[in-house]
Formats: C-alpha cells, structure tokens, sequence
C-alpha cells in the first residue's frame, strides 16, 4: 500500500510540474525573427540563434566541409511573398530552409524545399532550388549570437550571417524595377493611366533611383496636365531642372510653385503657408546661386 501511495504521490507532483508554463529558464537559442519589406517584396527570416558561451565556433562546434542547419533547433526558413532572384538565380515565391557548408575559404549556400527539418542530417540536395558559393569575411565586432539580417538596398538586399567574428552574405534581387519599368512603358507613356499621382510616383522614382532625368520631367509635365494643381509634381520638375542643371527652367518652375503656394487653400492649417513659402524661397536662392 505504501509503495502505491508513494507512486501515486511521485505521480501528480510530476504532473503538477509538467503543467507549470512559466519556468524562468530561457531556451539557449532563442528564436529570431525578421520581416522586412524589400521594395514590392516582403522577405521573412524565422531562426533559431546559438551563442558562443566561450567555444570555438567555425572549423570546432561547426565543422568544415558539412551541411550545417545555419542556426540550432529547427532548420532556419527564408520567404519570399514574390519571386526573386539570389544571387543570379531565380527563385519562386515561397518558404526555403537555408543551408550552409561552411570553409575557410569559401561557403556554400543552399535554398532547399524542405522546411520541416529539424538539424541537416535528412537535407535532400536534390530539392535545393538555389546553391551558390560566397566568400567569408572577419568582423571586427564580435557577434555572441548567430545573427542573419537584411540591408536594404534600394529595391533589393543583402542578407549577412554574422557569428563570433566571422560574416558571410549574398544578394537578394526584387522585381521592382522591371515591375515599375513595365507600368511606365504600358501604362504612362501611352498616358493609358489618368491618375495624375501615377505620374508624379514615376517621375519621383526614376529621380530617386538615378534613372532617366528627362523621361522624369515628361511625367512630371503629364501629371501637371491631368491636375494643375499637383504640388508634388511642381516640387519634382524644379528638382529635376536643376539636377539637369537647367537653372532657368528650375527658377521658372519654382516661382510658378511660390505662386501657387500663396493662392492654395489651407484650410484651418494656414500656419504653414507662410512655412512652405519661406522654404520654397530659399530653395529659390540655392538655385540662384548656382548660376
């Protein structure tokens, strides 16, 4: 009886355990997480994240020349909302694991199909829909936890792996370009479109990205003739003249902007009139001085 008792009471202590959920014990990898919009693109990274805890890390704790899962725990996942391209390589919309077979030298790279693996030892090369070799950096500062994130470059990125002192990353190219090329050729140019902020975002974007300052000025004109009184389109003209250096037509544009400013309704914010006409004068005297 004794001996049934003590299993019963050893019993509900070890479910009253079990049930507890606030345990201060944090995991030793810790999940980390990243969304990130990449121009028409949303880019998700979902990894488990070791730290150093005073060991060696590359070529010790993770061997050369094997697949490594490129995180702890589960296998790291990298999404796409669009297809991409990875550095070359053209790869679909999805959810990709993301490998590693770390060298001295050089890394491989790989994006394979399978996200439900736990470690590398069932990684399927076969499913892989990118692989590709990068070279490793140092990094003069030291990374205590794995860390993968993403710098925006515009309209694509770059992902770095970043551990102890050792870095590694490759690039990941959007559509958005070709994406915003196809629509001003199919859409503005043939002045389809009769939105008079779609010519305004078009000539802004091809200004920002360093593209075609003339095809800008002609969508900037074809905005201003859909709505005369598009600020936004006038602000661009001027800017656009004067990265031309064609400093008449930019001062022409901006006196036409001042006075627009002065006859524009306000509402009840009519404080920041007089703001925007002492800031579009003074930008009137920068242009001046250029000449």
């Amino acid at each position: 009886m004794r001996s049934w008792l003590w299993a019963l009471a050893l019993l509900l202590i070890g479910s009253s355990l079990c049930a507890q959920d606030d345990y201060p014990f944090p995991s030793l990898s810790p999940l980390g997480t990243i969304t990130q919009v990449v121009g028409n693109t949303q880019i998700e990274v979902s990894y488990e994240r070791p730290a150093v805890r005073r060991r060696a890390i590359f070529g010790a704790l993770v061997p050369w020349d094997q697949v490594w899962r490129t995180g702890a725990g589960h296998c790291t996942k990298l999404s796409f909302d669009r297809p991409v391209i990875v550095e070359g390589q053209s790869v679909p919309a999805g959810t990709y694991s993301l490998f590693t077979i770390p060298n001295p030298d050089e890394w491989m790279v790989m994006l394979n199909k399978d996200t439900t693996l736990y470690g590398s030892n069932r990684y399927d090369a076969s499913q892989d829909v990118a692989r590709f070799l990068v070279r490793p950096g140092s990094s003069a500062r030291h990374y205590e936890s794995l860390t993968i994130d993403l710098d925006v470059i515009p309209n694509n990125a770059r992902l770095y792996i970043s551990w102890d002192h050792t870095q590694v990353s490759f690039l990941i190219e959007t559509t958005t370009d070709d994406q915003a090329a196809t629509f001003i050729r199919e859409e503005l140019l043939t002045e389809k479109h009769q939105q008079s902020d779609g010519y305004t975002g078009a000539a802004d974007y091809l200004y920002f990205q360093g593209l075609d300052y003339l095809m800008a000025l002609d969508l900037a004109d074809k905005a201003l003739a859909l709505d005369p009184d598009n600020g936004w389109a006038m602000g661009i003209k001027t800017t656009l003249y004067e990265k031309l250096q064609l400093y008449e037509q930019a001062l022409d544009t901006i006196t036409q902007t001042i006075e627009w400013t002065r006859r524009r309704d306000y509402g009840d914010q009519e404080i920041w009139r007089q703001r925007d006409i002492e800031q579009l004068e003074a930008h009137y005297q920068r242009i001046l001085e250029k000449q």
